[in-house]
């Protein structure tokens, strides 16, 4: 059977004036081209669809007067080279609550709490995308289905680029997250997942911060600048492989809060404290390891901590 093709145009060259028209009339699995313009459309997607922007990037804007741009509902979605922008109130741009959503090429910009939620029973699969959110978060992932965020840009963030919470359940790999007044990334609850060949810049708290329960790992991962590289401070043993921390205003990795984590072949260099800390009777493991050019003690141990260095 034939895929159900439907074109969306303003201008009356396409089938349907506006895209919640032609999701009205989509069965599971139609592809709804969007010609170029401005929609200014709240949609909430009860079937399985794919929405593609019939034009170059950027010439297709998703931008609600009020409320999310996309809400999915349904099993599944995809949106592809489209530019999703906030309405008024407090509501993200993109609502995973149920279902997978997945966006390719797409540029989302927020103006609440967060540009990007996975909730419920919803999640994510994020390629190629540029996220922005000068008044909150970038993506908050707290639904234990599991996302993917990959080959993304998330920057020019009012808190924290990437937060990974509750149960939530997240691979970011390839990224670039950078200046935010907030954390790079914050994992905290019961969160699981990795973080892997990333790049974090210019962030006000620390770029990585490991907290609650989360069992969040790390490999490949550049920090550079900021306030503080890593934070762990974790009741589950996270591990850390080859981060590597430059430049920053405050120490380059802390442990805290009685953590014990596994850190191997990671190092700071040029950091504003000291290269680690190990504090509030915290552990830890740290084999091939490498702190240099600390304006503070290179290692720091106190508080009744009890590090194994090798």
């Amino acid at each position: 059977m034939a895929r159900q093709l439907l074109t969306v145009g303003q201008d009356g060259t396409g089938e349907f004036p506006t895209i919640g028209e032609a999701l009205a009339r989509a069965h599971s699995g139609a592809v709804i081209r969007i010609l170029p313009g401005s929609y200014a459309e709240a949609l909430t997607v009860r079937t399985r669809v794919t929405l593609v922007a019939e034009g170059p990037r950027g010439s297709v804007r998703i931008e609600p007067v009020r409320g999310s741009a996309i809400t999915l509902a349904a099993d599944a979605v995809l949106l592809t080279d489209l530019v999703l922008r906030a309405g008024e109130g407090d509501l993200p741009v993109v609502d995973a609550v149920r279902g997978q959503v997945a966006l390719d090429g797409c540029e989302v910009t927020g103006g609440g709490w967060t540009a990007v939620l996975s909730r419920s029973t919803g999640s994510l699969a994020m390629r190629g995308c540029r996220v922005t959110n000068p008044v909150g978060a970038g993506i908050v992932e707290t639904a234990a289905a599991g996302s993917i965020i990959e080959d993304c840009l998330v920057e020019n963030l009012g808190t924290s680029a990437i937060v990974i919470s509750e149960q939530g359940r997240a691979t970011v790999r390839h990224c670039t997250l950078r200046d935010a007044r907030g954390n790079g990334l914050l994992a905290n609850g019961s969160s699981r997942g990795s973080v892997e060949d990333c790049e974090i810049s210019s962030t006000d708290k620390p770029a990585l911060a490991l907290e609650g329960g989360t069992a969040v790992s790390a490999a490949r991962v550049q920090v550079h600048g900021g306030a503080i590289g890593v934070y762990a401070a974790s009741s589950a043993r996270v591990s850390l492989t080859d981060v590597r921390v430059d430049g920053t205003r405050g120490h380059g990795f802390v442990v805290a809060a009685g953590s014990d984590p596994q850190l191997r072949a990671c190092g700071s260099a040029r950091t504003g404290g000291g290269g680690l800390v190990v504090t509030e009777r915290s552990r830890g493991t740290y084999t091939d390891c490498e702190f240099t050019g600390a304006a503070e003690p290179g290692v720091y141990v106190g508080e009744s901590s009890a590090p194994v260095l090798v």
